[in-house]
């Protein structure tokens, strides 16, 4: 469990991560004190350095210089820069400048996120990812099985946002109506229930029902569902600003830049990102993940929401150094925009 910091080791810590992001270099104490907190001496602040570094939130590169933020200061600085007030992190001008526009160019929700995505991206001059959550929340109602002639039978998959599919399958042929009856069951007691994002990774011999002499038909429908899947997840994520990394010292190995891209190109890898996210945090940062091509970075998301239900998620990757309240600042303000967005498109289509 972290220790909780007193109220000067906070605005020290705060302080040093402020002045780490904008020069780069380590800091000392008395750049703190002169600039943060002129009201204590230098000893003091030294010693409150001292403790923090004991605590794991700042290191020191050498015996000589100053200390430098490391993860869990980063995660500290981003927890209390969220719970701030976020409209003061941007100006009336660039608040203004986002939001129009964003509202200049409405069109499809595909449309809104893309251009969202964009707009990020320019506003922080950073990596940048829009996810609309449209599979994250679609679960299997029903699955019927209709015969047709010739050992073919029609797979209708219900979801609780209505019909996702109808596809043709092989079924034995002269099979007569009890067959087609329990093999729907069977199909119900496997599939009902279960979300459509989870099919991927979903083995059935886990199942434990009695499958024997309907396995193929299961096969079949799986196949359905991953095949429906892996056509709709690609086209709810949006990335911009790609190469926005090779403006940062910290990407300036041709390694490092090759790793990146390789990631961020595969739109199934920012899923993959994300599977964590705990969508009840406003805004979750994580730092240095073991993927390989994000492991050197700084990964700062939100969820928007529609109501109280998350309709998608916005973020943000760039180095670890990374201007975390301009960031924090601009993506709360397209949150916002896109849920209020979302939700007029929603209310008109209704």
């Amino acid at each position: 469990m972290r220790k909780e910091l007193t109220e000067r080791k906070k605005r020290i810590l705060h302080a040093l991560v402020d002045l780490y992001i904008s020069t780069g270099q380590p800091v000392s104490s008395s750049d703190i004190q002169s600039k943060y907190l002129p009201e204590v001496s230098s000893a003091t602040v030294r010693s409150e350095l001292s403790a923090l570094e004991a605590l794991g939130y700042i290191g020191q590169p050498h015996t000589s210089s100053g200390r430098i933020p490391l993860k869990q200061a980063y995660k500290f600085y981003v927890e209390t820069v969220s719970a701030s007030d976020n409209d003061n992190m941007l100006t009336d001008q660039e608040t203004a400048r986002i939001r129009n526009r964003f509202m200049s160019k409405l069109g499809k929700i595909q449309n809104i996120s893309k251009e969202a995505a964009r707009i990020i991206s320019d506003a922080t001059n950073y990596t940048s990812f829009v996810v609309n959550k449209n599979l994250q929340d679609v679960f299997i109602d029903e699955v019927k099985l209709v015969p047709l002639k010739n050992g073919k039978a029609l797979v209708l998959i219900v979801t609780n946002r209505g019909m996702i599919t109808d596809k043709t399958i092989d079924i034995p042929e002269n099979v007569n109506a009890k067959y087609v009856d329990t093999a729907t069951k069977v199909l119900n007691k496997v599939f009902r229930g279960r979300n459509i994002k989870d099919m991927d990774r979903f083995d059935l011999t886990e199942i434990d029902i009695e499958l024997k002499g309907f396995e193929s038909i299961l096969d079949d429908v799986l196949d359905i569902l991953r095949v429906y899947l892996s056509e709709h997840k690609d086209k709810n994520v949006f990335v911009e600003g790609a190469l926005k990394m090779l403006d940062y010292p910290e990407y300036n190995n041709v390694e490092d830049v090759k790793n990146f891209l390789s990631v961020i190109s595969d739109k199934k890898n920012i899923g993959t990102l994300l599977a964590d996210n705990d969508s009840s945090i406003e805004f979750s940062l994580r730092i240095g993940k073991e993927d390989r091509g994000v492991d050197k970075c700084a990964i700062v998301t939100a969820s928007y929401k529609v109501g109280d239900e998350v309709v998608g998620e916005a973020g943000v990757i760039g180095p670890e150094r990374m201007d975390y309240k301009k960031v924090i600042g601009v993506l709360d303000c397209m949150k916002k925009t896109i849920a209020s967005v979302v939700k007029d498109k929603k209310n008109n289509e209704d």
